[in-house]
């Protein structure tokens, strides 16, 4: 009797490849020090910047730092515009709280249509951490003439709106049901700057709240436009916007940042990441004769 056994074993593995039309912009330059310290943003931009989950999520990372800011011709600049009505959804993080003049001239210079409305009214998102955003500058180290509370009303296109303390200092945020799910990092803290959340009612945008010390004040929060640009549905997230320059025990707005990135952005925000050719494919035959 002759036997003979076969056992052929093809493997056929092609790699998946993780395509993202998505680009994210980090503004890492000077900052408000009182608010946050040029030492926590460094660190806070590393964190974003070397996460694996952020970095599938976005076709190019980069991080724009002092010089990189000043003026509508600067690098910030040209990013911004070219990355408005391209047909994605793109992200700018404000890493250290402020609003260089390549986003929003100071002070107030252009209340309609700078370059930071234009990208978000055309669907993209901006998340603030640490200082009042679109308050004001410190591009070359030195603060700007304020913009004040109209920067984020210009940008918002709110009357009246405001993050000020409401002349009580501090306000004890609390997780809610949703900043414990998206954002595990949060935890209680005192923000000075809160969003003030009965302003946004009956206005163009929803509001998405995260840590709250009453139904009017909210911090982190992010809120999202009514209407729907050629990129997507523009997001304002203003997170921590507390004066802590060296934040205490956990320091949440690195990490918290991430975890609101890929927990919750993309979830709601339309990152187009998919694989193309992807196939991986084992296939045994074992053939057995006598």
């Amino acid at each position: 009797m002759k036997r003979y056994i076969g056992i052929i074993i093809v493997v056929l593995m092609v790699s998946a490849t993780i395509v993202s039309a998505n680009d994210l912009a980090i503004y890492s330059g000077p900052t408000n020090p009182g608010w946050i310290s040029a030492d926590a943003v460094k660190k806070n931009t590393e964190t974003v910047m070397n996460d694996a989950g952020v970095k599938s999520l976005f076709n190019n990372i980069e991080n724009f730092g002092d010089g990189d800011e000043v003026g509508d011709d600067s690098p910030l600049a040209e990013w911004c515009k070219a990355h408005t009505g391209n047909g994605q959804q793109d992200v700018i993080l404000l890493a250290c709280g402020t609003s260089p003049s390549a986003l929003y001239p100071f002070p107030n210079l252009k209340p309609d249509g700078s370059n930071v409305e234009n990208f978000i009214e055309a669907g993209n998102v901006v998340i603030n951490v640490a200082d009042w955003i679109f308050y004001m500058s410190y591009e070359g180290g030195v603060r700007s003439a304020d913009n004040a509370a109209a920067g984020a009303a210009n940008v918002f296109d709110i009357p009246g709106l405001d993050f000020g303390d409401r002349g009580q200092g501090t306000f004890a945020m609390n997780p809610t049901d949703l900043g414990k799910k998206y954002i595990p990092s949060l935890a209680n803290f005192n923000s000075n700057r809160p969003w003030h959340v009965e302003q946004f009612a009956g206005t163009n945008w929803d509001l998405v709240v995260f840590g709250e010390a009453d139904a009017n004040n909210a911090d982190p929060a992010v809120a999202i436009s009514k209407e729907t640009g050629k990129d997507g549905t523009g997001m304002i997230a203003a997170m921590w916007q507390a004066a802590i320059p060296e934040w205490q025990g956990t320091y949440p707005r690195g990490i918290g940042v991430v975890e609101f990135i890929e927990n919750w952005l993309s979830e709601n925000a339309t990152l187009d990441v998919h694989a193309n050719n992807k196939l991986s494919t084992t296939w045994g035959h074992i053939k057995q004769g006598h």
